[in-house]
């Protein structure tokens, strides 16, 4: 990984009805964040299932508005993984890597969401991303988020699930040309690794594993949660 980019902050799960969404995660077992909103021009709101280094967001459209056309847009295609988050210490440096890695990243965007602890304790998250058009990586949205505010996103009450998930161990995404896809991940993700696999190619950013398979009706992405003593 360079500087800019540094591995696999967060997946993007979004649905049309997040009080639905957040019960049937909990009943599965995961501890779920508080509702939150975003910053009025983002025009969304989510709750995050935080893990120990990484974790996934269910994220809603309240309001449309420019910065949210691309989850509207995957939407109307259905409810699912629509989002991956490269994790950066800093967006600006997320962005200059993307430009010499030839790819055409957008402007840096910086908003928040209040966040409500236990015993009414009040803060704030604060966010940088940029992102890379849609049609970089056929069927999922490529972001990288920096956490200006980690503490106030990785809190203790958050990581511990009572089904014992721990991190995202692979995210695969199907696509009519897997070969062709894994140049750009390896691109997106510079110092990546990727090798061929039955029916796709195999890329590794880092502790995670990002699989392109091989999908020609319907683009899908779906990910694998590892727990207890499968978390390496």
């Amino acid at each position: 990984m360079t500087a800019g980019i540094t591995g696999v902050d967060h997946v993007v799960i979004a649905v049309n009805d997040l009080d639905h969404a957040q019960a049937a995660y909990r009943r599965l077992g995961f501890t779920l964040s508080s509702r939150a909103t975003h910053s009025a021009a983002m025009g969304t709101a989510n709750h995050t299932i935080m893990l120990e280094d990484d974790y996934f967001e269910l994220l809603s459209v309240l309001t449309p508005t420019d910065r949210n056309a691309r989850w509207r847009e995957a939407l109307a295609d259905g409810e699912g993984v629509v989002g991956l988050a490269a994790a950066s210490p800093g967006a600006l440096a997320a962005r200059t890597a993307w430009v010499q890695a030839g790819l055409s990243p957008g402007d840096v965007v910086a908003f928040s969401r209040p966040v409500e602890r236990l015993r009414g304790i009040k803060t704030e998250a604060r966010f940088e991303i940029v992102s890379l058009p849609m049609e970089t990586l056929p069927g999922i949205g490529l972001f990288a988020c920096a956490q200006l505010t980690r503490d106030a996103v990785w809190l203790p009450e958050l990581v511990v699930h009572p089904n014992t998930a721990m991190a995202i161990r692979k995210l695969t995404v199907s696509v009519p040309d897997p070969l062709d896809a894994s140049g750009t991940w390896v691109r997106a993700f510079p110092g990546a690794t990727a090798a061929s696999i039955d029916g796709g190619i195999c890329i590794r950013p880092g502790r995670q594993v990002l699989s392109s398979w091989r999908e020609t009706s319907r683009v899908r992405a779906r990910f694998v949660l590892a727990s207890g003593p499968n978390l390496r």
